[in-house]
């Protein structure tokens, strides 16, 4: 016969060993394990039952029991006053504890097991939140029912705080899963030190504008990033951040590195092997802990990389605009030498036939043709160089790709393109402003020929009318554009192009002078095969 675990050996045992054995990081079926445990000691000849739900939504979660239980009962909470012993709730805690799981009170104990008798049972609960129920029965003997009721009570509490760090380190892990993803995917590049200027965490922002991974930089020193050029100026702001002064703007710049072989970085943007520049201006913050210790500092950072490239691709524009001016200067003053070969050598082509040699005399004639094709195209240059009046008129389209055609001849001949123009003469006029759909076909036009292969290729100008738009096709056998850069070439400043090769302002204007014009510009394109691009027009008749 049980005399009572009270004044039991084995609960004074037990007791020990529970909080011996209890510690903060145990897992929700190690607690009901090692419980379950102690209860068989000290209940070695009575049933009992462990059920443990899950908090958030009251559904059974782990269930331990030393005999069968009532199948209709094994999901419902049979509670009586007693249930609630050591707990003294108000009237809304208790609402919110009886609104998760299957809670129904009852006058009398309702027996749990099919062949119990009686018994007792009390909720896992800390006042904030249900945690589950022991059930306590008997078959036959129940006079040590109250000595067992008073022993397990202090297991009880003991139960109820391993399941509340249970909770409280499963939501604190999720916690710092969910800012750990948040902080990861943020936009701003964002990195924490340790208070030795370590490496400890790190976004995927900050990954992708240094092509460096996590794996490569945690337990990195921060410092050794900085590049020994801007070592006087960085290093010092730095070290006022690691004792804890707020820092702004600490400016940075990173060189990509490739993350794998194939010159590819995270981002998945490809690079020839130059080194790219992340430029990133970074704000400090120090982190300190209870003690009043600076722990981490936390540098969240400003992308200026695209500033920088902006501001250095308007200085290229600029002196491309100082070029251009120049160079249609340069044309001007060519027309005057230029008159005096033609005319001096139409007078010696009149002069000298019939006097030298035919060979000779088609020599003259290339000159005056070679003089000739210079002055129209000096000509040509000064006319797409002068200021728009921006007055629209009535254009034709095959005189307009003509005219463009000739602006571009020393870019066709320098990359050895083939061009053919099918336009239909019969296709109507468009109301445009003719200097600006120059610029348009002379862009499209250039960059058909730079993407030609080293030994040239094919560069197809068609039109035709369909439906009162004029549909105009500029198709190459090129190296094509990437998928990845399809949606991005008539971006501002987007360019492949080394530095100092492209502006990236070519596209971005085109699409504007279309807008501009209510007119639409679409590209297709397969690399290695070439591109297409199509533009149309709203067709004005000239009546």
């Amino acid at each position: 016969m049980n005399t009572g675990v009270s004044l039991n050996p084995i609960f004074i045992k037990s007791l020990v060993n529970v909080t011996k054995n209890m510690h903060a990081t145990m897992a929700k079926d190690d607690i009901l394990a090692m419980f379950a445990g102690v209860f068989n000691e000290l209940l070695p000849d009575i049933l009992f039952s462990i059920r443990l739900i899950n908090p958030d939504n009251g559904q059974l979660d782990l269930v331990y029991a030393n005999g069968k239980l009532k199948l209709e009962n094994s999901h419902k909470f049979f509670i009586t006053k007693d249930s609630f012993a050591g707990l003294e709730l108000s009237e809304k805690q208790r609402a919110h504890i009886f609104s998760v799981g299957s809670i129904i009170e009852s006058d009398e104990y309702q027996c749990l097991f099919e062949c119990s008798t009686s018994g007792f049972s009390y909720l896992l609960c800390d006042r904030k939140r249900l945690y589950g129920m022991i059930n306590v029965e008997y078959v036959k003997d129940i006079m040590t029912l109250e000595n067992d009721k008073n022993a397990l009570i202090s297991f009880v509490h003991l139960f109820v705080a391993a399941l509340r760090n249970a909770a409280l380190i499963k939501e604190s892990i999720l916690l710092k899963k969910y800012w750990e993803k948040l902080l990861y995917r943020a936009n701003a590049p964002v990195v924490t030190v340790d208070r030795d200027g370590h490496i400890i965490m790190l976004n995927r922002r900050f990954e992708d504008m240094t092509g460096l991974t996590k794996e490569q930089l945690e337990g990195k020193e921060f410092s050794s990033l900085i590049s020994p050029l801007q070592r006087a100026n960085v290093l010092p702001e730095l070290q006022r951040a690691m004792d804890g002064e707020p820092i702004n703007n600490m400016q940075m710049r990173f060189y990509l590195h490739s993350i794998d072989g194939d010159n590819t970085t995270r981002s998945g943007e490809h690079y020839s092997g130059k080194s790219k520049v992340a430029h990133i201006a970074f704000n400090s913050a120090p982190v300190y802990n209870n003690f009043g210790q600076i722990e981490t500092i936390i540098f969240v950072g400003q992308d200026l990389t695209l500033i920088n490239e902006l501001q250095h691709q308007i200085i290229h524009s600029e002196k491309l605009a100082t070029l251009g001016q120049l160079a249609a200067g340069v044309a001007h003053e060519l027309n005057n030498p230029l008159t005096s070969i033609t005319v001096y050598t139409n007078y010696l082509i009149t002069k000298l036939a019939g006097v030298i040699e035919e060979n000779d005399l088609k020599k003259l004639n290339s000159i005056s043709d070679g003089a000739k094709r210079i002055q129209f195209f000096a000509k040509d240059l000064v006319s797409y160089a002068r200021p728009s009046d921006d007055h629209p008129e009535l254009l034709n389209v095959k005189s307009v790709i003509e005219r463009s055609v000739s602006f571009c001849e020393p870019v066709i001949a320098e990359n050895f393109a083939k061009i053919s123009i099918d336009i239909n003469a019969d296709i109507p006029k468009f109301t445009g402003i003719e200097s600006q759909m120059e610029q348009v076909f002379v862009n499209l036009i250039t960059n058909a020929c730079f993407a030609l292969n080293e030994a040239g290729g094919n560069v197809i100008i068609s039109g035709t009318c369909i439906n009162d738009m004029i549909e105009i096709y500029i198709e190459d056998n090129g190296i094509g554009i990437l998928p990845d850069h399809i949606d991005r070439v008539c971006d501002p400043f987007f360019t492949t192009k080394d530095v100092g090769q492209g502006t990236g302002l070519g596209l971005s204007i085109v699409k504007n002078i279309v807008d501009n014009h209510n007119g639409e510009i679409f590209v297709k394109s397969t690399p290695g095969e070439g591109s297409l691009f199509t533009l149309k027009l709203r067709v004005k008749y000239d009546n």
